[in-house]
């Protein structure tokens, strides 16, 4: 599904040029799916927009000055509790990264900012999280998402995303690492996402896969689907 599509990139150190004011360990990406998904949304008539990553005030105007209407939602912001023995004393959990319900009706959004949420989901939650994700998002409509592809960056830390401009992202690590991080193969995400097709994938320098799906149609999907043998 992916395979063949997947080019290599290149990505841009702090240090290589002048850049806004950043945190430590952080680095910018050029995104080559970031500006086709600006363009789908400019030509689409009151586009709708979901972000599931660190609320980023830069990031909703972006997509508020391309006539968007958006909603965020931080899908791996720590939960403080209460730690066993010792009721007073409050920390931050990252042992059970249990996916969200996505709350929405059918067919709300024109896109979905996924970020590298998926890395941080079991195959099974992984699953249902998707069917989610195709329940909220309108035919035609994208999921930009960044998988994992190097089993080495299973315990790198979870990451803010930045958008900077139409096409460089700060991927700024946040937080303390987590040992749970899921690394998913091509073959992985399109099980995943059968209900989907690759818009555009391509590998960065990172190890990181930049993928942008698109929900197929009724139709599309209808005829995607294996059929059965005919009987007699």
């Amino acid at each position: 599904m992916f395979g063949p599509i997947f080019k290599r990139r290149v990505a841009i150190t702090l240090g290589s040029q002048p850049a806004p004011s950043t945190g430590a360990g952080a680095l910018i990406q050029v995104s080559h799916a970031l500006p086709r998904l600006a363009r789908r949304l400019s030509a689409a008539s009151h586009p709708r927009v979901l972000d599931l990553g660190s609320v980023v005030g830069g990031n909703l105007q972006f997509f508020i000055d391309l006539g968007c209407k958006v909603t965020a939602e931080d899908l791996l912001r720590p939960v403080e509790t209460v730690l066993p023995g010792s009721a007073e004393k409050a920390g931050v959990d990252w042992k059970e990264p249990a996916a969200k319900r996505l709350e929405y009706p059918a067919d709300s959004f024109n896109a979905v900012l996924v970020w590298d949420y998926f890395d941080f989901l079991g195959p099974g939650e992984a699953r249902g999280f998707s069917r989610d994700l195709q329940r909220i998002v309108k035919p035609g409509g994208i999921v930009m998402a960044y998988f994992t592809s190097r089993e080495t960056e299973r315990r790198e830390p979870s990451r803010r995303f930045r958008i900077l401009g139409a096409d460089r992202i700060e991927w700024t690590p946040i937080g303390v690492s987590r040992s749970l991080r899921h690394v998913y193969q091509n073959r992985d995400i399109e099980r995943m996402f059968d209900g989907f097709r690759t818009h555009f994938a391509v590998v960065m320098q990172n190890g990181s896969r930049e993928i942008l799906l698109e929900k197929k149609a009724a139709a599309q999907a209808s005829a995607s689907a294996p059929r059965s043998p005919a009987a007699g």
